[in-house]
């Protein structure tokens, strides 16, 4: 679950295509404190899952219905993007 809050602003390292899919690479510092493989990253409010993770980016792919039909589709090389982690377990939502 997503809380809409961002988190930290990130930007686009590297863009790899292949024929199955698309692999980002984005840069920042931040949500890279708590970061796992597996874990959910919001990349401009589009859900992916974190594949490898290093001290200054981190990368995830996109299959590519879910880059044709949404924000990502526009992405270039040093774009910036909205990151946001997925709330823990643990965290404390309040609903009004």
């Amino acid at each position: 679950m997503f809380t809409g809050i961002i988190e930290e602003i990130g930007t686009i390292q590297s863009i790899s295509r292949s024929s199955k899919s698309l692999q980002l690479t984005i840069q920042c510092q931040h949500i890279l404190d708590d970061i796992h493989i597996g874990d959910s990253i919001s990349v401009n409010g589009v859900c992916l899952t974190v594949t490898y993770y290093s001290t200054s980016s981190f990368q995830a792919d996109v299959i590519p219905e879910t880059f044709s039909h949404t924000s990502l589709k526009q992405l270039t090389l040093g774009s910036r993007v909205n990151l946001e982690r997925a709330m823990s377990a643990r965290g404390r939502l309040e609903v009004i």
